[in-house]
């Protein structure tokens, strides 16, 4: 009986050690996530803010970007809500700091 409880102990403590290490992994997936920051402008200066949502994002400024690559790609749409077909597609860091038109972001997460 002693044998059996030792063997159980064992099994309960390797199946949390494997569950704490995938929530390790999945934190840090969403650590290094993909972002983009936009500027009022001119250029990548005069404030602005980070996107970093999943999904699609409105743009509401226009001066200048820097898009930097986490793993996940983005898509850049000149319509708001993401509608009609993607102007550009993001699958690296990638940043311009001049005018764009784009109107909203999907970044697939």
């Amino acid at each position: 009986m002693a044998a059996y409880n030792n063997k159980s102990s064992s099994s309960k403590f390797v199946s949390i050690a494997i569950m704490a290490l995938l929530f390790v992994a999945l934190v840090s997936d969403f650590a290094i996530a993909s972002s983009m920051t936009v500027y009022n402008g001119p250029g990548c200066d005069n404030g602005g803010y980070i996107i970093t949502d999943c999904g699609c994002s409105p743009i509401f400024v226009h001066g200048g970007y820097n898009f930097n690559y986490g793993g996940q790609t983005a898509a850049l749409y000149n319509e708001d809500g993401c509608s009609g077909a993607a102007h550009t597609r993001l699958h690296g860091n990638a940043g311009m700091c001049s005018g764009f038109g784009w109107q909203s972001i999907f970044i697939q997460c």
